[in-house]
C-alpha cells in the first residue's frame, strides 16, 4: 500500500512539472508575441495604400497574433477585400515562408489573424492563417 501511495505522489509531481513547463513556455511566448506587438504599435496608424491603414497590433491569451486594419475612401469596402483576399492571403504565406524576422511564428505554431474593419470599425472580414497553413 505505501509503494503504491509513493508511485501516486511521484506520478503527481510529474505531471505537475509537466504542466507548469507547458505553461511557462506558453507564457513566455506570449511576452515574446506582446513585445513583438509593442514594437510594431509605435509605427501605427501608418497607410498602406489608398484604401488601407494598419491600425495595431495585438495578441490573445492563447497566442494569436492579430493585425487590424481599417479600409478607408471606398464606398464598398466588402467589395474591395473580397475581390482581393486570395491575393492578400497569397502573399502572406509568402511572407512567411521567406521572411526570417516571422521565424517566431513558423518555430512555435502561431495562428495569425488579419481582421479588417471599415470606417466606424465594424469587422468586414477576417483571415485567419494557421501554422499549417504556412508551414
Amino acid at each position: 500500500m505505501r509503494k503504491t501511495n509513493h508511485i501516486i505522489v511521484v506520478m503527481f509531481i510529474g505531471v505537475l512539472v509537466l504542466l507548469i513547463g507547458c505553461t511557462s513556455k506558453d507564457k513566455k511566448l506570449n511576452n515574446q508575441l506582446n513585445e513583438m506587438a509593442s514594437n510594431l504599435n509605435e509605427s501605427a496608424p501608418a497607410v498602406l495604400d489608398p484604401h488601407t491603414r494598419f491600425d495595431s497590433v495585438g495578441v490573445t491569451p492563447d497566442n494569436i497574433f492579430q493585425y487590424f486594419y481599417t479600409l478607408v475612401d471606398i464606398a464598398n469596402p466588402d467589395e474591395l477585400l473580397s475581390s482581393q483576399k486570395d491575393e492578400i492571403v497569397s502573399n502572406m504565406k509568402k511572407a512567411f515562408a521567406t521572411d526570417k524576422s516571422l521565424r517566431i511564428f513558423v518555430v512555435n505554431d502561431v495562428t495569425i489573424q488579419y481582421i479588417y474593419r471599415d470606417t466606424v470599425q465594424n469587422v468586414i472580414d477576417i483571415i485567419t492563417i494557421e501554422p499549417n497553413t504556412y508551414k
